[in-house]
């Protein structure tokens, strides 16, 4: 079971970013997140990390987590963001390596998607926006369904670093293309970094840190075994996509999410899937969090406090009750009502 995180206590995410702190204000809740020495001692590193907070001030908030201020205090420098209430991917693939649970394929797929339609989102807006910091620790899977990407505005800071691909990756859990010179953090590294996460929701487990980028390519063919899937087809399907986004075969990759988007769209978009993969996921985060999905306390910030606006909650809700879930299920597959 994961582990809820107390307000006020410090953690990390084993990500190389730094330690973090929950902090509420009774009416909601930001994630403290104070910059490793790498990132607050280098005063261009820091100009880098402004930059693209600023940048990125008018993303969708309910797919990527706002940052709301950067702190300087004397040596330290601290990023100061929006804490959306769910499951971290790292937690819930964690849980998944340690528990040997199986995930429905369904919920693969559904998972999957929800992240490639985000990332894709990014990709499509002017100016070539990437994220450039795309790991499992990254991801929030929402109480109600949604995907949240946090901690969007390090791209640039990573780049100025100077680190090479297998120093990312051990350091900072970053997959990168392979490159001539020192990675750049563009769309072409987040679609790599975006295969990854699909690898692992495959693999259903992380991605150790042996594994990459030497052993990619086996780990692509156990991830796409014909024994792992239910409809024909998929597993080579699903093996040339996870290549291209991988960049296994730099000629055959692809060049940003919105590409990736519509390749994988071809895989998922089965009669029914999306809602079957959306219940199942709703199961998982049940399973995960060892209570009812519709009660449970909040997994990596504090039980959200009610607004105003908002009744509050009762405490033993009906079992028919709507679940968070229901939202998403019905914006996919609306009621038709008789009359």
């Amino acid at each position: 079971m994961v582990r809820r995180i107390i307000p006020g206590e410090t953690y990390s995410l084993e990500d190389g970013l730094g330690v973090r702190t929950i902090e509420a204000d009774g009416r909601s809740n930001t994630e403290a997140l104070g910059l490793a020495a790498p990132f607050a001692s280098q005063p261009v590193v820091e100009q880098a990390i402004r930059g693209r907070a600023s940048r990125y001030a008018d993303l969708e908030a309910r797919s990527f987590a706002a940052v709301r201020r950067i702190e300087r205090d004397g040596s330290s420098l601290r990023a100061v963001s929006d804490a959306p209430t769910g499951v971290r991917l790292s937690h819930l693939l964690a849980h998944l390596e340690s528990t040997g649970e199986v995930v429905p394929e369904s919920a693969m797929l559904e998972l999957s998607s929800l992240i490639i339609n985000i990332i894709a989102s990014l990709h499509a807006w002017p100016g070539g926006l990437a994220h450039g910091a795309l790991s499992p620790a990254h991801v929030v899977i929402t109480n109600d369904g949604r995907v949240v990407l946090t901690d969007c505005v390090f791209g640039a800071a990573l780049e100025v670093l100077q680190r090479n691909r297998e120093q990312l990756w051990k350091e900072f859990g970053l997959a990168m293309p392979a490159a001539a010179n020192l990675p750049r953090f563009d769309q072409q590294s987040d679609v790599t970094q975006m295969g990854a996460l699909v690898l692992a929701i495959v693999l259903q487990r992380p991605l150790h840190a042996a594994e990459y980028p030497r052993g990619v390519s086996d780990l692509v063919l156990a991830a796409t075994d014909a024994s792992m899937t239910s409809r024909p087809g998929t597993s080579s399907a699903l093996r040339m996509w996870l290549q291209e986004a991988l960049q296994i075969h730099p000629r055959l990759a692809f060049r940003s999410a919105v590409e990736a988007q519509r390749s994988f769209s071809d895989i998922s978009s089965v009669p029914g899937s999306r809602r079957t993969g959306a219940m199942a996921l709703q199961v998982l985060l049940q399973t995960t969090c060892a209570e009812p999905l519709n009660q449970r306390p909040v997994v990596v910030t504090q039980q959200p406090q009610a607004s105003p606006e908002q009744a509050p909650r009762a405490p033993n809700p009906p079992a028919d009750a709507p679940t968070p879930f229901d939202s998403i299920l019905r914006a996919v597959f609306p009621r038709n009502d008789p009359n």
